[in-house]
């Protein structure tokens, strides 16, 4: 769950970036660190688990990161754990980079399609939707699944298109079913 203070958090280490002019580094990081912890639950729960002591998480924070990360971002992890808001890691972490992508003026559409979309592909759509939208920056993220038949469907924070062949089949059977019941 998403909340005030994990907003907070995000701000915070939204403007130690800003303020050390680290920003994009701290995106970077931040997006390796999303992608740590949504792979292994299990380090995401070792984290929050405050039975184990403070001291002790620190320590695995600063064993593991401590080469990649400065100190200002190891610290921010430090005071996440200090304050018992491990457990909201990933959520302010993805935060902070919703407030990053804002920044730059990203716009990230999720693009699901019946099969993985090649470069080109993605490409395309990410060319139509800058010409079409007006969007100066689009990055997009390919789900694949398998019910849509084929076609695509795009979902930004504003807008939702569904071109699969799979909504078309669904309207002609609506559009049948209504067709059938005025027959009656």
């Amino acid at each position: 769950m998403i909340n005030n203070i994990d907003n907070n958090y995000a701000a915070v280490l939204f403007d130690l970036g800003m303020s050390k002019n680290k920003l994009q580094t701290y995106y970077e990081w931040a997006s390796e660190l999303v992608t740590v912890l949504e792979s292994d639950q299990n380090f995401s729960n070792l984290l929050a688990n405050t039975s184990i002591e403070k001291i002790t998480r620190k320590q695995i924070i600063s064993e593991i990161f401590a080469p990649e990360l400065d100190e200002t971002f190891i610290y921010f992890l430090w005071t996440l754990v200090d304050f018992n808001r491990a457990r909201d890691l990933i959520n302010i972490v993805k935060l902070f980079l919703k407030l990053c992508q804002q920044h730059y003026g990203i716009h990230y559409v999720q693009v699901s399609s019946a099969y993985h979309l090649s470069p080109a592909e993605i490409l395309a759509i990410e060319n139509a939707l800058k010409v079409g939208m007006g969007l100066a920056k689009v990055k997009i993220n390919n789900l694949v699944d398998k019910s849509l038949i084929g076609g695509i469907k795009l979902k930004t924070n504003a807008v939702s298109i569904d071109a699969t062949i799979r909504s078309k089949l669904n309207k002609m059977r609506e559009s049948s079913f209504k067709l059938a019941q005025q027959g009656e």
